[in-house]
């Protein structure tokens, strides 16, 4: 019996080293949130700002999964302001997430079709490769904090979770 219970924890043991190991947080580039607007409206007061928040509520989420631990991009700002759009630019991003001591990153745009209707669009990418490791995407309605705020929770907390 003793041999048994040895026996067992040992393999607890083993799996709980094994299971957090396997689990350790990939540091990541989040890029900032780019918005595709073709809605014809223009630019609007504050879309700027609702990015930016959109950015942090993106990385705050992504490092609360454990399996993603954002990487410092403050010091690469200048490159990144001149690759847009980074979603569909064929992996103009990958120096800077390199540089940065990033394995992945999480590149976002939103799509603006009216003041209603839009999309939001997360790919998580192997720096290394190039190679999409993730896609989610949801609809949302309103082109306000609140509704960039839910739509970004939504993605990671509801899509990327279970992908």
């Amino acid at each position: 019996m003793a041999l048994i219970l040895t026996l067992a924890a040992s393999l607890s043991v083993g799996l709980s080293i094994h299971k957090s190991s396997a689990e350790e947080p990939r540091p990541t580039a989040v890029f900032p949130v780019e918005l595709w607007d073709t809605s014809g409206e223009g630019a609007k007061p504050g879309q700027a700002e609702r990015l930016a928040l959109a950015t942090r509520k993106l990385s705050e989420l992504l490092n609360e999964t454990g399996r993603y631990r954002g990487v410092d991009l403050s010091n690469f700002a200048a490159r990144i302001d001149a690759m847009e759009p980074r979603w569909s630019c064929n992996g103009c991003w990958q120096p800077v997430a390199r540089d940065a001591g990033a394995s992945l990153a999480a590149l976002t745009v939103v799509h603006k079709v009216s003041t209603l209707i839009s999309s939001v669009d997360l790919y998580i990418m192997d720096v290394r490769t190039g190679e999409r490791i993730s896609h989610v995407d949801a609809q949302f309605r309103g082109d306000d904090d609140r509704a960039y705020m839910r739509a970004i929770e939504f993605l990671v907390k509801e899509r990327l979770s279970r992908s």
